[in-house]
């Protein structure tokens, strides 16, 4: 049998991009030195396939001139190639992200989580996740109580435990992503401290929180920020990621009008990280 191979170029969290198409049955995906590669057999693709699949490049801000490269292959080695094109990252100066099939570095003096890749956002690799990361380094003191929304893999709040917080309660509406987000709680050794649940903000009603962390998108953001001032404390802070600068005036305008404002903003590539308070 041969399979489809379609290449993309740019910086991708191959567990984002998949969790958002719609159709096709992808096989996986893997990435290396900026190359994110995707497969299908033959008998599933299709032009609603890669219609969908533009669909969501479009959605991630990926140029059209980063068109995919699309070829046949024939069959081989899968996870063999795959595993081999990933290797642990370093978030921040403190968090380290590692793979399952890699061993821990014994001379890291610092935070270490062990996530394989699957359908779930939040591998490390995503440039939203990394600043996020690094904003916690910056603002966790110790025994907060967090909110992570849309948590994906659950990497954000398990970097903010390890890395001081009391606790954490991530929601995501998408149960695959919470069932991989159990999973790597599991193989992490977390506990009770942190409460994995599938519902949306609008069903969190009366529980208050010292710091938010959403990495989101501009579709779902300003929905959010309505919502922020009842789920944050009088002196909480919070961190929204997964906006572009063209996104700026958007979010800009919804915190403002929701009683918060931005105190902090940091870009790494087209990607933003607000810092936010209350006005």
């Amino acid at each position: 049998m041969n399979f489809i191979e379609v290449t993309i170029e740019g910086n991708l969290d191959s567990g984002e991009l998949l969790a958002m198409l719609e159709n096709g049955e992808s096989l996986g995906a893997w990435e290396a030195e900026g190359v994110l590669r995707l497969y299908w057999s033959e008998e599933k693709w299709s032009p609603a396939v890669l219609s969908d699949l533009k669909g969501a490049l479009a959605r991630l801000g990926i140029e059209a001139g980063s068109s995919p490269v699309i070829r046949s292959v024939p069959d081989q080695d899968w996870n063999a190639k795959w595993t081999a094109s990933l290797n642990p990252i370093r978030l921040g100066r403190r968090v380290r992200i590692r793979q399952s099939w890699h061993s821990a570095d014994a001379a890291f003096d610092g935070v270490e989580l062990v996530i394989d890749p699957k359908r779930a956002f939040g591998t490390g690799y995503h440039v939203t996740t990394q600043l996020v990361v690094e904003w916690l380094e910056e603002h966790i003191g110790g025994q907060e109580r967090i909110l992570d929304v849309g948590t994906g893999s659950g990497i954000l709040a398990m970097a903010a435990i390890r890395l001081g917080a009391a606790s954490a309660l991530a929601v995501d509406n998408d149960p695959a992503a919470l069932e991989c987000a159990r999973e790597y709680c599991e193989t992490n050794g977390f506990g009770p401290e942190l409460d994995l649940r599938a519902c949306s903000f609008e069903d969190l009603e009366t529980e208050v929180f010292d710091v938010i962390l959403a990495n989101l998108d501009i579709r779902t953001l300003p929905m959010f920020c309505r919502h922020m001032p009842r789920l944050l404390k009088a002196r909480g802070i919070a961190c929204l990621s997964g906006l572009q600068q063209q996104d700026l005036e958007e979010i800009s305008q919804a915190l403002s009008q929701a009683g918060l404002r931005i105190n902090s903003k940091k870009q790494r590539d087209e990607w933003l990280c607000l810092g936010v308070v209350n006005a």
